[in-house]
């Protein structure tokens, strides 16, 4: 059996009733995207700034490609199995209902595209680039989320449904983000003032690409490579 959309929409209608037609032996209440849904929002922050602050501990690259490739391989372990068998499907619903959407009921959640991002930035990118390629990811991504959620109905949107007011909002905050970040780092201030526009506008837009790809796999991947070009091209050293 798979667990689809319309059975979760209909059960909205019916309080009380299970979003599995019956299946679970009581009610779970998962979220739709256009659900404000804090918990998963801050669970997507803490999850990338816990990332930056153990890589940045002084963890080597080896180590943490090793505790990243191992993490990944664990979840998609389980999400093969999980889409594979019912009863592990619901046991994972029950456990990770609160951070879950309806959409990853039958098809793979979010989680794998972050650990495989994590991946790729640790493993290809210096380390001032990974960290914040991942600080992007973790502050960009759930305010634009947010912002658009919230204020997103009364904009302008792009092709894709999602609204300019929330793309701002991820802009600003990446580059929020990267001036703190670049301002305790040896580089000239005209440098991090380039770099600063330069990646809130990659970290904030970069959902934007027309990729058919999760988007925490294309943020820190597509900003972490804008980054690390910019920085050859400027000529510093990372």
């Amino acid at each position: 059996m798979r667990f689809g959309r319309n059975q979760y929409s209909a059960s909205r209608s019916a309080p009380g009733s299970s979003p599995w037609g019956g299946v679970l032996r009581s009610p779970i209440r998962l979220h739709v995207r256009q659900d404000l849904h804090l918990v998963r929002k801050g669970w997507h922050m803490l999850t990338g700034l816990m990332m930056v602050a153990i890589f940045l501990s002084g963890l080597s690259r080896f180590d943490a490609v090793m505790i990243l490739a191992f993490f990944l391989g664990v979840c998609l372990l389980v999400e093969t199995v999980r889409l594979r068998v019912p009863a592990m499907n619901e046991a994972v619903i029950r456990f990770w209902g609160p951070i879950m959407r309806t959409g990853e009921i039958d098809r793979m959640s979010g989680t794998p595209f972050y650990l495989a991002s994590a991946l790729i930035a640790v493993g290809l990118f210096p380390r001032p680039i990974a960290a914040l390629s991942l600080l992007f990811l973790a502050c960009g991504d759930p305010m634009a989320s947010l912002v658009g959620i919230l204020y997103g109905k009364s904009s302008p949107r792009w092709s894709d449904g999602k609204s300019w007011i929330g793309t701002a909002a991820g802009v600003l905050t990446c580059m929020a983000v990267g001036a703190i970040f670049w301002s305790v780092l040896p580089v000239k201030s005209w440098q991090a003032w380039v770099l600063t526009w330069i990646g809130g506008i990659a970290g904030g837009m970069a959902e934007l690409l027309p990729w058919d790809m999760d988007d925490n796999f294309v943020i820190p991947v597509a900003s972490g490579f804008t980054l690390w070009i910019s920085c050859i091209l400027l000529g510093i050293p990372v």
